[in-house]
């Protein structure tokens, strides 16, 4: 049996993310389809597998039309996003052409758990649609065994893609870069997140679950292997549990593996005894998730603690030779010009080596996407090339109870600009860089802003 994985082209010239966790258009970073990365590792068991990387690649839907004819496969898997799911399912279509017995599957996790149905109707050449646990319920299809437990997941099959393609504006010092998935589901409940604030089973469902330290070794051993010199471990919250961390650091300074890498985390979730070891273990950078700490920094009752939580936290790690990045969002209901310039001097005041400003995106069938609904603040339903969070073709699919979604989507490059655009900011990027790629990278962020 032959199986294709592919994932699809870049939408209006931008790389796209398409991952269970995370969707959206990319405007200086290509990250690796890591959940193909997994499912290909598992799936070579039993059949010849390939994966097409249309996205890192930069090729056409008639390079995918090739390829299909080439390789003759029995099945094939590709992956969307919301801003590009219309254009993506011509994977399907292109597929059914060359070979109407050509098993097509759809992985993707933002709508497919809530409209199967309208899916199904609307793009006939798709014979499956997976939402949930990917590695047990596209293995069955096909006939074969899935895994269900994370200790059992198969080395991720990176050697059947184009490492030396990827990078992250916050997450990259060194290529080749690789994302590695040590951990699955989340503890917090975000109204708006698909994991935590959903109303229906999706993703990998609201079970957290661990690798051990153990596993993760043996992961990271195969990519040094591969060359690989830069990972991001994809989890949620990397920093959860401190026991596990301060366990997988001790276990990568024993065995002396030399790797440099960056991790989600959370300000409540740290102290400087973990921070220290993880920077002794190669960690160079920090993404504290700041995503629901956004409405709380701006809540009078709150903003001192939590400012200052998360400021302490932010000295600790550079203190110990640890960048910090962190992730806000505007766009909630109440939010105003006002409460957005109070977001950007949070930011200042933060003072971390790269921000990253979200609009939330209320994706169907999360808490947040009924809210909104009802408040009448929805203003595209189904046009879901305006669910991303950064906007970068479309206007916000969301309006606030203040602006419209025209005046959010400007204040979002407003507040881009006024965080990065500063002397004192720039200066300091420029001495914080390490390599040519960080160089490039930074050229790239800076000609997107203007």
């Amino acid at each position: 049996m032959k199986i294709l994985l592919i994932n699809p082209p870049r939408y209006n010239g931008h790389s796209i993310i398409r991952e269970m966790r995370c969707v959206g258009i990319t405007t200086v970073s290509i990250f690796p389809p890591v959940e193909f990365a997994y499912l290909a590792g598992l799936l070579r068991k039993y059949a010849q597998v390939k994966i097409m990387d249309a996205n890192a690649l930069n090729q056409d839907f008639e390079d995918i039309e090739a390829e299909i004819k080439e390789f003759r496969p029995n099945a094939i898997i590709f992956s969307a996003s919301l801003p590009s799911f219309s254009v993506d399912v011509q994977v399907a279509k292109i597929a059914k052409k060359i070979d109407k017995n050509i098993k097509t599957i759809l992985l993707e996790s933002h709508i497919v758990p809530v409209m199967q149905e309208k899916i199904n109707q609307t793009f006939p050449e798709i014979d499956h649609l997976v939402g949930v646990e990917p590695l047990i319920n596209i293995p069955e299809l096909l006939g074969f065994e899935g895994v269900k437990e994370l200790e059992n997941h198969p080395l991720p099959a990176y050697d059947l893609l184009p490492l030396k393609k990827y990078f992250s504006i916050s997450f990259t010092r060194k290529k080749p870069f690789a994302s590695l998935v040590t951990s699955i589901g989340c503890s917090n409940r975000c109204n708006f997140c698909i994991i935590g604030g959903a109303t229906v089973e999706r993703g990998y469902g609201k079970i957290w679950r661990f690798k051990s330290p153990k596993k993760i070794i043996e992961e990271i051993k195969y990519l040094l292997s591969l060359s690989v010199k830069n990972i991001y471990f994809f989890d949620e919250t990397f920093t959860v549990s401190k026991q596990r961390v301060i366990e997988l650091c001790n276990l990568i300074i024993e065995e002396g593996v030399k790797i440099d890498w960056a991790c989600n985390g959370r300000v409540d979730t740290l102290d400087e005894e973990t921070i220290k070891i993880m920077k002794k273990a190669g960690c160079w950078n920090i993404m504290f998730g700041i995503e629901c700490g956004s409405q709380r920094l701006l809540d009078e009752a709150n903003k001192e603690t939590t400012l200052a939580k998360a400021i302490d936290m932010v000295k600790c790690c550079k203190k110990n030779g640890i960048s910090v990045s962190a992730s806000f969002v505007i766009g909630f209901p109440h939010e105003t010009m006002e409460t957005i310039e109070r977001t950007l001097e949070v930011a200042k005041k933060i003072n971390v080596y790269r921000a990253q400003f979200d609009i939330l995106t209320p994706f169907p069938g999360t808490k947040f996407y009924d809210e909104i609904k009802e408040k009448g603040l929805l203003e595209k339903e189904y046009s879901f090339s305006s669910y991303d969070a950064y906007c970068v073709d479309d206007l916000p699919v969301i309006r606030t109870e203040k602006l419209t979604s025209r005046e959010l989507a400007e204040a979002h490059k407003y507040i881009y600009r006024k965080f990065y655009l500063r002397p004192v900011f720039m200066v300091k990027m420029l001495f914080s860089i390490r390599s040519w790629s960080q160089l490039i990278n930074l050229i790239k962020s800076i000609r997107y802003l203007k």
